[in-house]
């Protein structure tokens, strides 16, 4: 007999201890199938321990009057589980930075939004309805636009709060799960439009890739969370390390601390450095190597390109100077 699929998700959040001590959790509800199984097995799972459940909607105002019934379609559906609903409102065509995607900028400011609202939650997690098939699919983006060795995979749990308790599992089973239970959801038309990277990716790409090759989506699904793992060690190991040489600085470090590093460890701290600028890209391996060879060769002063900005270096310190906007 097959397991119920709420006791998979008991096991699985109590197992990894995503929930662990939160009186209160938020959730990211868009309307979609995702969001919406999640809001109904964090219910089903919170109501009988006493921890509190928030339904929060962020409107992105991109989608006229189909936007407006998501957000009409989430509210109700928060009254149906008897949950306090929040919702909030963001510009992104007035938020949009210069060169930023409207993708890009509606993540972002839905992101600062959930977090302001985590925040007056007395920082409650935000849980979000990322599955394994997102897990696939974000690995195949950062081999495309060849970001993987800086970004990983989808991590199931954020340092800023965030919570992904889905990632074990794909979409068809949260759709037939909801099917099993009768619980309607709101189908977003944009998910549809292969302009977008993700949506030709999710749509044309990995459906090609499953049916020349059963079972793809789950590999590429291990190997993203693989690959994070593997990060995650990296940072730890940088981080005590700076610890220990007194090195709190992000982008401009003694020359000397770069000698005792793994080439790994070097080159993850440059990427870091790229990646915490706003304004930075995540550098290629060519720009990487390049700059920790003719630091092992020793070249005493010299720049080189790095990530939009520069790396520049002389005997005593090695610094990352961001481009110019």
């Amino acid at each position: 007999m097959n397991e119920p699929f709420e006791e998979r998700f008991r096991r699985h959040v109590e197992e990894a201890g995503l929930l662990d001590g939160a009186p209160t959790l938020l959730v990211a509800h868009s309307g979609g199938g995702d969001s919406t199984a999640l809001l109904v097995l964090v219910t089903a799972w919170a109501g009988p321990r006493g921890v509190a459940v928030v339904s929060a909607h962020v409107a992105h105002g991109l989608r006229g009057p189909a936007g407006d019934e998501d957000a009409r379609f989430c509210a109700r559906f928060a009254a149906s589980l008897s949950l306090p609903f929040a919702f909030r409102p963001v510009d992104v065509p007035s938020g949009r930075k210069k060169g930023e995607s409207i993708e890009a900028a509606a993540r972002r400011l839905r992101y600062a939004a959930l977090l302001a609202l985590a925040q007056d939650l007395e920082g409650a997690p935000i849980l979000t309805g990322h599955t394994r098939d997102d897990q696939a699919e974000t690995v195949l983006l950062h081999l495309e636009r060849k970001l993987g060795r800086g970004r990983g995979g989808i991590r199931a749990r954020r340092g800023d709060g965030v919570v992904r308790p889905l990632l074990p599992f794909s979409r068809a089973e949260l759709r037939e799960f909801l099917e099993e239970r009768g619980v309607s959801f709101r189908e977003d038309e944009t998910n549809e439009n292969d302009r977008f990277a993700r949506n030709r990716i999710r749509n044309t790409v990995l459906p090609e890739m499953e049916r020349k090759d059963p079972g793809r989506t789950v590999r590429l699904a291990r190997a993203g969370e693989a690959v994070t793992r593997r990060l995650d060690a990296l940072d730890q190991r940088l981080a005590d390390r700076m610890a220990e040489a007194k090195i709190s600085s992000n982008g401009n470090w003694p020359r000397s601390f770069f000698t005792r590093l793994s080439p790994e460890e070097a080159g993850r701290l440059l990427v870091r450095a790229a990646g915490a600028n706003a304004r930075g890209r995540v550098p290629g391996k060519a720009q990487i190597r390049k700059i920790l060879s003719r630091l092992a060769k020793g070249d005493r002063t010299f720049g080189e390109s790095f990530a939009g900005g520069r790396i520049e270096v002389d005997p005593r310190r090695v610094r990352f100077v961001p481009g110019l906007r």
